[in-house]
Order: C-alpha cells, then sequence, then structure tokens
C-alpha cells in the first residue's frame, strides 16, 4: 500500500471529505428520491452511497478495524460511479447540453472519487468469495438501475444509451481489474 494511505491525517481529511460528499450526494438525490418508490430508494443514490461506504471503510480502518469486503465494496462502487457520472458529465458537454459549474464540480468530485479507489483497492487484502459477491452486486445494482428505471436522472434523455454502455464496460472493467490484482497475489 502507498505510504499516504497510512498517514492518519490524511486519511482523517479523507473520512471528511467523504462524510460531507455523502450528506451532499443524498440531499441532491432529494427529488428523485421523493419519487421512488419504497425499497427501491435503497438502490437510486449510487455515488453518496459509494462516497458513504468508503467513509465507513476510512472510519474502521483508524480504529484500527478494518473490514476487507466493506473496503473492497467501497473501492468498487467509488470507481465504478466517480468513472460513469465524469463520463455521463463530459458526455453531456460534449452534446451541446447547458453544462455548467455544477456539472464541472460533479465531473471532478466524481474523478476524485474513482482515484481514491484505484488508490485504496492495492492494499485491500480481499478474498476469492468478497470478489464473487462484489461483481454479484455491481451486476444486480445495473439491472435494478436499467431495468426498472431507477438509475440516475440523467441530464438529457438521448444519454439513455451512453448511461446504459458506459455502466456495462465500467462493471466488466473493474472486476476484471479486480480479479487480475486478485491473481498477482496469489
Amino acid at each position: 500500500m502507498y505510504k499516504i494511505v497510512e498517514n492518519a491525517y490524511f486519511l482523517w481529511g479523507l473520512f471528511l471529505i467523504n462524510l460531507f460528499g455523502s450528506i451532499y450526494g443524498f440531499y441532491w438525490y432529494g427529488q428523485q428520491l421523493s419519487e421512488t418508490p419504497g425499497i427501491l430508494k435503497l438502490f437510486v443514490p449510487d455515488s453518496p452511497t459509494a462516497s458513504l461506504l468508503f467513509t465507513l471503510a476510512l472510519f474502521m480502518t483508524l480504529i484500527k478495524k478494518p473490514k476487507p469486503f466493506l473496503i473492497l465494496m467501497a473501492c468498487g462502487w467509488l470507481i465504478k460511479y466517480g468513472l460513469w457520472a465524469a463520463i455521463i458529465n463530459t458526455h453531456y458537454y460534449i452534446i451541446g447540453g447547458n453544462y455548467t459549474f455544477t456539472n464541472f464540480h460533479l465531473t471532478l468530485s466524481h474523478l476524485g472519487m474513482a482515484a481514491e479507489g484505484l488508490l485504496f483497492i492495492r492494499g485491500v487484502d480481499y478474498n476469492k468469495y468478497h470478489l464473487f459477491f462484489l461483481i454479484c452486486l455491481m451486476i444486480v445494482s445495473d439491472v435494478l438501475d436499467y431495468k426498472l428505471g431507477i438509475h440516475p436522472w440523467l441530464f438529457h434523455q438521448s444519454q439513455l444509451k451512453v448511461a446504459i454502455i458506459s455502466i456495462a464496460l465500467l462493471t466488466a472493467s473493474i472486476s476484471l481489474y479486480f480479479i487480475f490484482l486478485y491473481k498477482r497475489r496469489y
């Protein structure tokens, strides 16, 4: 693991950034959550859930009780939804949407999420069962999002095809990358 991720000040800083980012993210999804029925609400806020999982994983690490599956899941979600949101925001810019400072901020903050996941995944001591379960969760999440229509709202309806293709490619790529990292260890 990189030395920086062992520094308590760095970890506490990331903890606070992700905690506040999670709170803001759930606020961002407020309207969509209010319109989503029952238990499906749990599956709507992908990015804030990723940063909340990472916040919890950081906390467990800081109190010296790391949970490898929690860290693995957080890293997977951070990479997946960090890159997905950056792709969707960039696509919105490319198609000539009303790209604002908020879109720019979302792109940068989500790229930061992906970077966190990539930085921390190398030090996670996960097993093949953790990996199998994570891949299953990512696929189930994609199916729920796009079969039930509870994916994050897009900026323009024309983005749906890009959203579906990019999320499928990200799920497959992250799964293969995590399998590669696992195989390299053992």
